[in-house]
């Protein structure tokens, strides 16, 4: 399909140029970007932070259904991008960052 998915069992780890990891009850969908995209560019969580609004992510939680406000449940995929990099957030809870020159 893409290979922008790792396997299962690789819960998060950088590879090559990208990251998989994984937002729901454990780690909000904002956490989850800005630590991905600083891993991927090597810059600071708070430099990344200052480009991402809460607002998208928290928007984005509740279209998948993930937060304390009545869900709006629905399946797929919304990528955008943020600090040279496109991030795919899928509604089952994956999360994948690529450089945005990366393929």
């Amino acid at each position: 399909m893409t290979d922008e998915l790792r396997p299962t069992d690789e819960a998060t780890a950088p590879w090559h140029g990208r990251y998989l990891a994984r937002w729901g009850d454990e780690t909000p969908l904002y956490e989850a970007v800005t630590d991905a995209v600083s891993t991927v560019t090597g810059d600071a969580r708070s430099a990344v932070a200052s480009r991402y609004d809460r607002a998208h992510a928290l928007a984005l939680s509740q279209l998948f259904g993930r937060d304390d406000a009545p869900p709006t449940p629905s399946t797929g995929v919304v990528k955008f991008p943020i600090s040279e990099c496109v991030v795919s957030v899928h509604s089952d809870g994956r999360l994948a960052v690529r450089l945005a020159d990366g393929g």
